[in-house]
C-alpha cells in the first residue's frame, strides 16, 4: 500500500512538472491565444501524441526566422520598393483604396505599381500553355518557385524544357519547397542541375528525417518570372493532377494570373528574397562580392522599366519572418471591411481566424452580398479541413453570408473580390495556416476591369455549385455535427 502511495505521488509530481515546463515553452512562443490553448490541451491530455505533433508541427521559431532575415545585408523587396514609381501620387487615389495601399506598403514594403497587361487564366490548360509559351520564348532568365513539383508527366516535361533552355544559355533558377516535394524524385532536379540550371530546396528537411521544426513552415508561393518582363502567380503547382489527371480521377479547378510590365518587379523581388533564404547567404552590392547572387540583384535594380500604364497592382508577401498577422491576413480583412456592395471569395480551404470571421459576418449584416465558394467535401483533398469549414456554416448563414459548395471537382482557386475595384489573386487560402504560418504571395489589384472579369469567373463557378441552406443544416445527424465540432477544435493546429 505504501509503495502504491509513493508511486502515485511520484506520478502526480511528474505530471505537474510536465504541465509547468510545457506551458512555459508554449506560452513563451507568443502565438495566437486560441492556438496556444489548443496546443496546451493536446500536450497535457495527450502527452505522447501531443509531443510528437508539437515537435513536428508546432514549434514556431518565428523570432529566429526574423533574425535570419534581418541579418541579410540587402532585402530585395525593400531595396526595390522605390523603383518604377507611379506618376500619380497616392493622394489622388480614392480614400478607400489609398488606405489599402498604405497598409500593404507599411506592413510588407509592397509598393504600388502598374502592369502593362493583366490576364486571368481560369482554365488550367490555358494557364499551363501560357507559362510554357513564356518559357520557350525566354532569352535571358527563367525564375520558378513552387510548393509542389510532381515527378510525373507535366513535371518532367517542364524539366526537359528547362534543360533545353539552360543548355541554350538561358539562366534557369528553380526553387521548390522540400516538404511539398517529398514525393518527388531528386533525380528529376539533378537533370536540370546537370544541364546548367540552378536548383534549390526551400526549408530543407535534414536527411528528410530530422524535421527541426521546418515541416510546419512551408513555402506555399507559386511564382514564375521570365526575362524579368512576364510574371505568373496564383494557385497552380506543377503536376498532372492540376490538369485533371489525378490518379484518383478528381478534377482540379484552378486560377492563375499572367502579368507583364513594371508590376512583375514585385514577383522578381520576392523570388530573390526566398532564393537568398535558401542559400543562407547574406548579400551586398560591393564590387568585391564575387557571388553570383550579386549579379541577380543588380539585374533586378538596373533593369529597364516600361512606364506601364495598365492596372494598379501590389505584390504582397506574407510569412513567419514578417510582422505576424499584418501581411495578407490584414489585407483581406481590411478589404472586406471596405465592402459596400459585394464580397465574393473562392478558396479550397476555409478555416477563418477571429478577424476574418468577424469581418465577413459584419459585412453581411451591413447588407453586403457576401458569398463564399468552397469544394464539396467529398472532392476536397483535405477532408479534415472541409469538416472544420462546415462547422462555421451555421453562424455565417445566420448572419446572411451565402455559402456554396462546388460540385464538379476540387476547386483550388484562391481569390477575393470586393465591390468593383479590388481583387486579390494568389497562393493564400482563407485559413490560419496561410495567414500565420506559410510563406504566401498575393497580387492585390485595384482595377474595375480585372475585378469584373473575376466576378464573371466566380458566377460561372456558381452555376456548378450547390448553395448550403439552413434547412439542410438542421437535418444533419448527430455524428456529422460531432465530427465538424472536433475538426473545428483542431483547426488552430491545421
Amino acid at each position: 500500500m505504501l509503495d502504491f502511495v509513493h508511486e502515485r505521488w511520484l506520478l502526480e509530481l511528474l505530471t505537474l512538472v510536465w504541465m509547468v515546463v510545457i506551458t512555459g515553452f508554449v506560452v513563451l512562443e507568443r502565438r495566437r491565444p486560441v492556438s496556444t490553448m489548443a496546443w496546451l490541451l493536446a500536450l497535457i491530455f495527450l502527452p505522447f501524441v501531443g509531443l510528437v505533433l508539437y515537435v513536428v508541427f508546432g514549434r514556431l521559431r518565428v523570432r529566429k526566422r526574423r533574425r535570419l532575415r534581418a541579418r541579410r545585408g540587402v532585402q530585395p523587396t525593400t531595396a526595390t520598393s522605390q523603383l518604377a514609381p507611379l506618376e500619380t501620387p497616392l493622394s489622388e487615389l480614392d480614400p478607400t483604396l489609398r488606405g489599402l495601399v498604405k497598409l500593404a506598403m507599411n506592413a510588407t514594403d509592397a509598393p504600388l505599381r502598374r502592369a502593362s497587361t493583366v490576364d486571368l487564366l481560369p482554365v488550367p490548360e490555358a494557364a499551363y500553355d501560357a507559362m510554357e509559351a513564356a518559357m520557350l520564348a525566354a532569352e535571358r532568365s527563367i525564375l520558378l518557385q513552387y510548393y509542389i513539383w510532381r515527378d510525373d508527366g507535366v513535371g518532367n516535361r517542364w524539366i526537359d524544357l528547362l534543360c533545353d533552355k539552360a543548355r541554350a544559355g538561358v539562366q534557369v533558377r528553380l526553387l521548390y519547397d522540400d516538404f511539398g516535394c517529398l514525393a518527388s524524385s531528386n533525380a528529376m532536379f539533378e537533370r536540370l542541375r546537370a544541364a546548367g540550371g540552378q536548383v534549390l530546396p526551400f526549408g530543407r528537411l535534414r536527411l528528410r528525417l530530422r524535421w527541426s521544426g521546418r515541416i510546419n513552415f512551408r513555402n506555399h508561393r507559386k511564382i514564375m518570372v521570365v526575362d524579368g518582363a512576364i510574371g505568373f502567380t496564383g494557385g497552380l503547382n506543377v503536376g498532372d493532377e492540376y490538369l485533371g489527371r489525378a490518379p484518383d480521377g478528381r478534377k482540379w479547378i484552378d486560377l492563375h494570373l499572367r502579368l507583364t510590365g513594371d508590376a512583375v518587379l514585385g514577383l522578381h523581388a520576392i523570388f530573390l528574397e526566398d532564393w537568398l533564404a535558401a542559400t543562407g547567404e547574406t548579400l551586398d552590392l560591393s564590387p568585391d562580392d564575387p557571388r553570383i547572387e550579386k549579379d541577380i540583384l543588380r539585374e533586378l535594380i538596373e533593369r529597364p522599366f516600361e512606364g506601364s500604364c495598365g492596372p494598379l497592382i501590389q505584390i504582397i508577401p506574407s510569412g513567419p519572418d514578417l510582422m505576424p498577422g499584418l501581411g495578407i491576413a490584414a489585407q483581406f480583412v481590411a478589404a472586406i471591411s471596405t465592402a459596400t456592395e459585394r464580397c465574393w471569395i473562392a478558396t479550397p480551404y476555409f478555416v477563418p481566424d477571429d478577424a476574418l470571421n468577424l469581418a465577413l459576418k459584419t459585412a453581411a449584416l451591413r447588407g453586403v452580398d457576401v458569398r463564399v465558394l468552397v469544394p464539396l467535401p467529398r472532392n476536397n483533398d483535405s477532408r479534415l479541413v472541409s469538416l472544420a469549414a462546415r462547422s462555421y456554416y451555421d453562424e455565417f448563414i445566420e448572419a446572411g453570408v451565402r455559402i456554396y459548395e462546388f460540385i464538379p471537382g476540387m476547386l483550388h482557386s484562391k481569390y477575393l473580390l470586393v465591390d468593383h475595384t479590388v481583387a486579390a489573386i494568389g497562393s493564400a487560402n482563407m485559413d490560419v495556416r496561410s495567414f500565420y504560418i506559410n510563406y504566401e504571395v498575393t497580387a492585390m489589384l485595384y482595377d474595375q476591369g480585372v475585378t469584373d472579369q473575376l466576378a464573371e469567373v466566380f458566377t460561372g463557378y456558381l452555376s456548378s455549385a450547390l448553395e448550403v441552406r439552413r434547412a439542410s443544416r438542421r437535418r444533419l445527424p448527430l455524428y456529422q455535427r460531432l465530427g465538424e465540432s472536433i475538426a473545428r477544435t483542431l483547426s488552430p493546429l491545421l
